[in-house]
């Protein structure tokens, strides 16, 4: 009782310390008003932990308790703030290095609810297409609303080949629906492809910032300067950022010279840094054309790239507001190895702009929320109520709401039909129908360019398509198949692809259909345009 009694009334102190670590330190730091404060709130917390003790009907879990105070606590500063059991932190620690085995989703618990922020590239979960946003609602027929953090990878992980059945329920589709999951190991790896799109212009998909980014796009950009690479598109989205110092090694690739980064203010002067190009080593900074693609999923270290790229006037950004998470974490340990994440400054993009969207007033789910709506983030009404910021060259830009395209493109190459399309992941008609049609065409392995290239989905493949749904219990409509008819070819086309080719090629022939990707080399010619002259230099 006296161990988890001064666990709690330690929360306490950091709700006055709020960035700091020590909270005997605080005694030191903090004005006597503050202090005495935290001294009061110190007392009630002890005077209820002794009604507790002393009256409490049942037995009382004090280990449980204890972590129920400190979520609660960390709550209440903000959204980014977090508690990390010892095992959660074992966990925390594979999603940037090694490999692991489950369904490949990175998750949060909103709601109650099991809540996929990300989904891994070519994991078993993007195989049957679970998409970010989606709610796990039953697992194994079990309600999963309740679950903790730590208790999620329990009912998830699983020794390769094994199955897991999950109810989904998703936004904008009425009824749940149920997916069936095939466990696999999962490889860590930040660079999803990268390939010439034409003679001249190379793409390259980060995925997130780990240990290994900066080394795997260069060596990414090495073999695209090989193959002719004179103009570059950097795809962004959905990456959920990472480490700060790889953020930094990534820019320095495309901004040369000692120019700053990121800057991170906190309450206390210890926090404040500023980052620059060089800090890390002298590194090649390349200078053709680029595009940064970036959407609603790009967050904290991927907005760091994204705002200095935008701030320098090296490159077009495209695509939809980023997500706008610029606060800055520490972790510090317990003495159980436990750990608490505390937020202790904010980042700000080199011409000052502030890159965290607004939370305070806000539930954690509706700040997530609001993150991914698919709205304009900078429009005349509104843009008014945020600071005002110039690039190098005078460019107009926002603070307070992430990093905003140049060039805004809504993404609306998703599938129309999505509970239709996942019961085809689900069952495995894709797979299953490229497998037929592949044995029916030996030839296509020989030549993937030509495939690439001149490939198409004909009547009869489609035809097959619709022959296997059937068969494995993949009803469907023929209105819902008409309206999702060029997702659906595309899907086909790309599982092929990887049948026959493997998981880079997969990616090629899917982002055939994207929208986005098509609107940013379109606009290369429009860069000397946008972008001033003299910033080009």
């Amino acid at each position: 009782m006296k161990k988890y009694r001064q666990i709690i009334i330690l929360l306490v102190a950091l709700v006055a310390a709020y960035y700091i670590a020590n909270w005997r330190e605080v005694v030191h730091l903090l004005p006597g008003s503050d202090y005495v404060t935290r001294t009061q709130a110190e007392k009630k917390i002890d005077e209820v932990l002794g009604y507790v003790d002393r009256y409490y009907v049942d037995s009382v879990d004090w280990q449980k308790s204890a972590r129920g105070a400190i979520d609660g606590l960390l709550k209440t500063l903000d959204p980014h703030s977090v508690y990390f059991s010892l095992e959660e932190v074992r966990q925390n620690e594979e999603n940037f290095s090694g490999k692991y085995q489950g369904i490949g989703i990175q998750f949060d618990i909103l709601d109650g609810y099991i809540t996929v922020i990300a989904v891994i590239p070519g994991s078993p979960s993007e195989r049957v297409g679970l998409q970010a946003g989606d709610q796990i609602v039953k697992i194994n027929g079990e309600n999963a609303k309740g679950l903790t953090t730590s208790q999620v990878p329990k009912k998830l992980k699983g020794r390769p080949g094994t199955e897991v059945t999950v109810t989904i329920k998703r936004p904008g589709v009425k009824k749940t629906f149920d997916v069936t999951i095939v466990r696999d190991e999962i490889p860590i790896f930040t660079v999803n492809t990268h390939f010439m799109l034409d003679d001249s212009t190379g793409y390259v998909w980060l995925n997130r910032f780990a240990s290994t980014t900066a080394d795997e796009l260069e060596d990414a950009l090495r073999d695209l300067e090989d193959k002719g690479l004179r103009r570059l598109i950097l795809d962004l989205r959905d990456n959920g950022g990472g480490f700060l110092r790889q953020a930094v090694q990534v820019t320095a690739k495309f901004i040369a010279g000692h120019r700053k980064v990121v800057s991170t203010r906190g309450r206390l002067a210890r926090f404040d840094e500023d980052f620059y190009t060089d800090d890390f080593g002298m590194t090649r900074a390349r200078n053709y054309p680029l595009i940064l693609l970036i959407d609603h999923g790009t967050a904290s270290a991927a907005e760091i790239v994204a705002g200095a790229i935008q701030d320098y006037d090296r490159g077009l950004i495209v695509g939809t507001n980023s997500f706008g998470k610029g606060l800055v974490q520490n972790e510090f340990e317990l003495d159980d190895g436990s750990r608490v994440r505390l937020t202790v400054s904010k980042y700000y993009t080199p011409s000052g702009r502030l890159i965290q969207r607004p939370f305070k007033g806000k539930s954690i789910s509706d700040y997530y929320k609001q993150a991914f709506e698919d709205t304009s983030e900078v429009q005349p009404d509104s843009s008014q109520k945020r600071p005002v910021y110039f690039t190098k060259g005078g460019r107009k830009v926002y603070g307070g709401g992430g990093i905003h395209p140049d060039v805004e493109v809504k993404f609306d190459s998703y599938s129309r039909s999505p509970e239709m399309t996942t019961r085809f992941f689900e069952k495995r008609v894709f797979f299953e129908t490229a497998t037929e049609l592949i044995k029916e065409h030996p030839g296509w392995k020989s030549d993937f360019e030509r495939f690439y290239r001149r490939f198409q989905v004909t009547p009869g493949m489609l035809r097959l398509l619709k022959k296997v749904a059937r068969q494995r219990g993949a009803d469907f409509s023929e209105q819902d198949f008409k309206r999702d008819i060029l997702f659906i070819k595309n899907r086909l086309k790309a599982v092929i692809a990887r049948n026959l080719w493997g998981q880079e090629r997969y990616y090629m022939v899917l982002l055939q259909h994207d929208n986005q990707l098509k609107t940013a080399r379109e606009l290369f010619p429009e860069i000397p345009k946008r972008l001033p002259l003299s910033a080009q230099k």
